[in-house]
């Protein structure tokens, strides 16, 4: 028991002595430990230079998403259609980090770099053209590994349509902007904020692209927040249709007995223009009744329709910048931590050696 309070005791100065002879170890060995980093810190320098080579232009949005409140209208409606009430969607699919996957899936980003965007000369074309003619994508990582890319546009509106090697083109774009230019994030998760960046070679594809993507996502929002009311809207349309056909039908018949009627003096004559009267009064009723139903849900379409309200949109000149060094502070570390070792590695090799020369 004495014995193990001793160690106990004398554990922490074992520790500082541990310390002392490492720092010591690393003095004598000062030039190895710079030696090891400088090559590390270059290693990290020429893996950022060759990452992003080009000026970036970043074009950055911060927004903030409106909630949908018209779904407290549709339990009646639904009911009415014999469908289930609220026709809001899951507005929890696009909050927090659901929002940043939503952003990054390629329904989206397809849907985003086919969408036809105007030119500085008053044409239109395909984002993804735009993207290919006005960046470094081409020169950069395609004039050596796929010659055949290098003239392919974009001439279809779905990548379904694509030959091959357009779909080839089509995703490495579309990869290369999801992995490594477009960039979402909440910076306070207190808040209601959203941050949107896009890191481009061309400032007017940066800037395009960002609002590009911000409105094509608020059109996916909408139409799953709106799904089912526009589909009860369908529905109460073709039924409007059906009632307003019967009702012109009926009012052009009871128009005619009336006038047939008009110099009867037998009672049973009116007895058809009655039954006519009838029906026109009570598909009248169902008209405005319907009619009335499909303007409740085009309204409850307007207030279901989330909104995207941007707090700070990109302005030009964009900020810029030439390259991240997120490589070559890895490299630092990390060859200051293999530095370390070999010093350490040297002086035990070392007093090893001392050890077996003096048995």
């Amino acid at each position: 028991m004495a014995q193990q309070d001793e160690q106990i005791t004398l554990s922490p100065k074992l520790i500082f002595q541990k310390l002392i002879q490492t720092k010591d170890i690393v003095i004598k060995n000062w030039w190895l430990i710079i030696l090891i980093t400088g090559i590390g810190a270059a290693i990290g320098y020429y893996v950022d230079s060759k990452k992003n080579k080009r000026t970036q232009y970043v074009a950055k949005i911060v927004f903030s998403i409106s909630g949908s409140g018209g779904g407290q209208d549709m339990g009646g409606l639904g009911s009415l259609l014999g469908m289930a009430g609220g026709g809001s969607g899951d507005a929890s699919l696009f909050r927090g980090e659901n929002l940043f996957y939503i952003m990054k899936t390629r329904p989206v980003l397809e849907k985003a770099l086919l969408s036809k965007v105007k030119l500085n000369n008053g044409t239109e074309d395909y984002f993804l053209n735009v993207y290919l003619d006005s960046t470094f994508i081409r020169q950069d990582e395609w004039a050596e590994i796929a010659e055949g890319w290098l003239k392919v546009r974009m001439t279809k509106d779905s990548r379904a349509q694509m030959a091959k090697t357009e779909r080839d083109v089509f995703d490495n774009a579309l990869l290369k902007i999801r992995d490594r230019e477009l960039f979402i994030a909440q910076p306070d998760v207190r808040t209601a904020f959203y941050q949107l960046l896009i890191e481009m070679d061309n400032e007017f594809v940066s800037k395009t692209f960002a609002e590009l993507i911000l409105k094509t996502v608020e059109e996916v929002y909408q139409d799953n927040q709106t799904k089912k009311s526009k589909e009860m809207k369908k529905v109460l349309e073709d039924r409007v249709a059906q009632i307003s056909g019967q009702l012109n039908n009926t009012e052009s018949r009871l128009a005619q007995t009336t006038a047939i009627n008009t110099d009867a003096v037998i009672p049973t004559a009116k007895v058809n223009e009655t039954r006519l009267t009838r029906s026109s009064t009570f598909l009248t009723s169902l008209y405005l009744e319907a009619s009335r139903n499909l303007e409740n849900v085009k309204m409850s379409i307007i207030k279901e329709s989330p909104l995207f309200t941007v707090h700070e949109p990109p302005l030009l000149p964009l900020e810029t910048k030439l390259f991240t060094r997120e490589n070559t502070k890895f490299g630092i570390a990390l060859g200051l931590l293999v530095a370390i070792v070999v010093a350490l590695a040297k002086d035990t090799y070392q007093a090893a050696l001392k050890d077996m020369k003096k048995q």
